[in-house]
């Protein structure tokens, strides 16, 4: 081989790994930050009902883009730099599903003007408020003299109002079950005519319990009433908790039904001995 041919690929070696260089050299953007640890519901306690929620996750555009959905608490890295649009949405768990998270359609999004800072982070802690077209058609907190909520003649037990131990302001319904008291099912006294046009429809509540029990409706037919379950809630002894049960699809499979009745129930299953279920700040909504 030459020596010129020598020098030649000598050069173009060095040539090659000199713009290699070059291109991974590059600065890579430095992000800013966004903080979330918690988003508030506002609510009107008389028209709207308890505030109580459980927002799981917050959904982020940046400009119209998607940025990413997070689970609450969380702090993300944001490519971008000076002024920028910003909104947010509130996520929730169907029926308490973790693989079945939805921007909740009831609640407002947020948006608004904000500067990124590269390095430098942002504390939010957005506060969503009620869609001002939503229905809420059931209201129950077990606040008032009486309730709203009646025995079925397959209850044998009935539902108590007891004071709250943590806020002795507030009040819940409770019932129990045991091997003599097997069963209870309470169904709400009032029938509701629901959207069957494919609208959503969801039943909010708080629970708290160590043995399984059942949320569905009685779709009231012109001659008959049909029972349907619509999720059996796990046991969560150790507080309340709240969780939002989509009624969207069975209304929509019974567009020949008059009206609906929720109903909660239980039977005492076979390894328990007994039962204690706490319900409150039941919220029946649609659009």
């Amino acid at each position: 081989m030459s020596y010129k041919k020598v020098i030649f690929y000598i050069f173009s070696a060095i040539l090659i790994i000199v713009l290699s260089c070059q291109k991974f050299d590059k600065e890579e953007p430095i992000p800013s930050y966004i903080r979330i640890s918690k988003c508030i519901l506002l609510s009107d306690s008389i028209s709207q009902g308890s505030s109580q929620n459980n927002i799981s996750d917050i959904w982020v555009n940046i400009d119209g883009n998607r940025q990413g959905t997070y689970e609450v608490p969380v702090n993300f890295p944001v490519i971008a730099e000076g002024n920028h649009s910003l909104m947010l949405r509130a996520g929730v768990k169907v029926n308490g599903i973790a693989a079945s998270r939805i921007i909740y359609p009831f609640y407002n999004s947020l948006s608004f003007d904000t500067t990124f800072i590269p390095e430098k982070q942002m504390i939010l802690t957005p506060v969503f408020t009620f869609k001002p077209e939503t229905k809420f058609v059931w209201l129950e907190n077990f606040q008032n003299n009486g309730f709203t909520l009646d025995r079925t003649s397959k209850s044998d037990t009935i539902l108590y109002i007891k004071n709250d131990t943590v806020n002795t302001v507030q009040q819940y319904g409770v019932f129990y079950i045991d091997a003599i008291r097997q069963k209870f099912q309470y169904k709400s006294t009032e029938k509701y005519v629901l959207p069957s046009n494919g609208s959503e429809v969801f039943l909010e509540l708080d629970y708290q319990c160590n043995h399984p029990f059942i949320v569905g409706v009685f779709v009231n037919k012109l001659q008959q009433s049909i029972e349907t379950s619509i999720i059996c809630i796990n046991p969560h002894p150790q507080s309340f908790n709240h969780i939002y049960i989509d009624l969207s699809y069975i209304i929509s499979q019974n567009t020949d039904a008059l009206d609906y009745n929720i109903f909660f129930g239980a039977s005492l299953e076979s390894g328990y001995t007994n039962g204690e279920i706490k319900i409150d700040n039941i919220k029946l909504i649609h659009f």
